[in-house]
């Protein structure tokens, strides 16, 4: 487990639009308290590559991309991802002949 920063910003009335910089993936969200669950899905379903290395608000305020939102940390299970994606890529590499038995 680790705390990456995540960006949450309204887009409208029933969206907010959810970022992790580091991982350089985001989802949307229709309440504030849907955000780990919707971060979960959306690096298992988008993030292939190795754990980034987490960065600090600082590295990002200054950046146009992230104004008028705000920052939190989440604790996101790194291992359960890199897991994951390794399950993912031996299931692939199977050969049809050899599912089959």
């Amino acid at each position: 487990m680790a705390f990456f920063i995540t960006y949450v910003v309204s887009e409208g009335q029933d969206a907010i639009r959810v970022t992790l910089p580091d991982f350089s993936i985001h989802t949307v969200v229709q309440a504030i308290c849907d955000v780990p669950e919707q971060v979960k899905k959306a690096l298992a379903e988008q993030y292939r590559g190795p754990v980034p290395k987490d960065s600090h608000i600082e590295d990002w305020q200054d950046d146009p991309s992230y104004r008028g939102g705000w920052w939190l940390w989440l604790n996101i299970d790194v291992d359960g991802l890199t897991d994951c994606g390794r399950r993912r890529r031996k299931l692939k590499s199977v050969p049809a002949q050899d599912a089959a038995s």
